[in-house]
């Protein structure tokens, strides 16, 4: 079952099974503890920086550099995807898949934010050009 754990020296927040052994943030060795929700909610809302869209952009490219996918090549979707991404932020609270819909319960909701776990679906795996439900990342071509 995962839970919310608090970095005690950073505040880094992971959502998990298990916590971290190294922080991803700050580096400290065994220093998450479990915490609720409820204040994992606070210290986020506290700590993370509002981010524009093509910051994000950046991101998730990064996120597929030197991985079996990378992000769509059509601009257009890719846009349309964000763009639905950041109404979802606006309306629910956070940037949830486009092709998902929210039910209303944070905890089951946090299942739906980006990447999902697409290398499971048969969109991926069965498909030619193998892509996530909302087509935000394919598989990656041979050439690169």
């Amino acid at each position: 079952m995962k839970k919310f754990y608090r970095c005690h020296v950073c505040n880094d927040i992971h959502y998990g099974v298990k916590p971290p052994e190294i922080c991803p943030t700050c580096s400290a060795k065994n220093a998450y503890v479990e915490t609720n929700s409820d204040e994992a909610i606070k210290i986020c809302s506290y700590t993370t920086k509002s981010i524009n869209k093509q910051e994000f952009l950046k991101a998730i490219e990064a996120l597929s550099e030197n991985k079996e996918f990378q992000v769509n090549p059509d601009k257009e979707k890719v846009s349309m995807l964000i763009e639905g991404i950041f109404q979802n932020e606006k309306n629910h609270g956070l940037k949830y898949c486009p092709c998902r819909l929210s039910s209303k319960d944070p905890k089951k909701d946090l299942m739906l934010v980006c990447p999902c776990r697409f290398f499971i679906h048969e969109t991926y795996k069965n498909k030619p050009d193998g892509e996530c439900w909302c087509g935000l990342f394919i598989r990656r071509k041979e050439n690169g």
